[in-house]
């Protein structure tokens, strides 16, 4: 994959983007990349949600921003490297049914919804298009999806859903929920440009809490993200 630089957008005013990804895209193209949240965990019965500092999203906008390069201008979004060829499919599904196993996984170690080992190859082609942008957390919402089953019927595609706790502008690097059980749960970022008023809408992180011993650990982590 061609090194791309992180960009800090700074944006006014700019015209409607789709409010899940900040670019239309079709069903053929890859959930785009990000760095949002760090490695989530339960302690003493608390679930703890570490935010990226300093959130990248990925974009083919048309994002009209300055460019300061951030001092990691040469690092880039993590990603699943898969054999090349034969054009990509529609991506890895089954969350919740075992799916898990099988789809390209990112470098946090989630699984990445709709995700396919074609997708290197879809962004070389469309190198040009692309753009990995600063942002910053304008929103973060938790919800608790329900059992295994209710879950794994019907589980909610990239987007907000009825969250039952948020944070508005949060401040803190990491944020705690307190009503833990077993069950799939989803916490989601909406995020904008780090200066200025564009909107790339929410990143989304869908996982399975489980009982260990007499308390509880994260399995099954999904990555949940708006196609590019």
């Amino acid at each position: 994959m061609r090194r791309r630089s992180f960009v800090r957008a700074s944006v006014f005013g700019l015209a409607g983007v789709g409010s899940l990804a900040g670019c239309s895209g079709s069903t053929s193209t890859p959930p785009r990349e990000s760095d949002v949240f760090d490695e989530l965990r339960v302690s003493s019965g608390t679930l703890e949600v570490p935010l990226i500092e300093e959130p990248v999203v990925e974009s083919r906008a048309d994002v009209e921003a300055s460019l300061d390069i951030a001092a990691s201008g040469l690092s880039v979004v993590g990603t699943a490297r898969g054999q090349k060829g034969g054009g990509r499919g529609g991506g890895a599904t089954g969350r919740g049914t075992g799916g898990y196993a099988t789809a390209p996984h990112g470098h946090h170690g989630r699984a990445i919804y709709h995700g396919d080992d074609d997708d290197d190859e879809w962004r070389d082609d469309h190198r040009d298009e692309i753009e990995q942008y600063q942002a910053a957390h304008q929103r973060v919402g938790l919800a608790y999806l329900g059992s295994d089953d209710r879950y794994s019927d019907d589980p909610p595609g990239p987007g907000p859903v009825d969250w039952d706790e948020t944070w508005s502008d949060p401040s803190k690097q990491t944020l705690t929920y307190g009503n833990v059980r077993p069950g799939w749960f989803r916490v989601g970022s909406k995020l904008e440009a780090e200066r200025g008023t564009h909107d790339f809408g929410w990143e989304a992180i869908d996982f399975e809490v489980t009982e260990e011993g007499a308390g509880y650990q994260i399995e099954n982590p999904w990555k949940v993200s708006p196609r590019l």
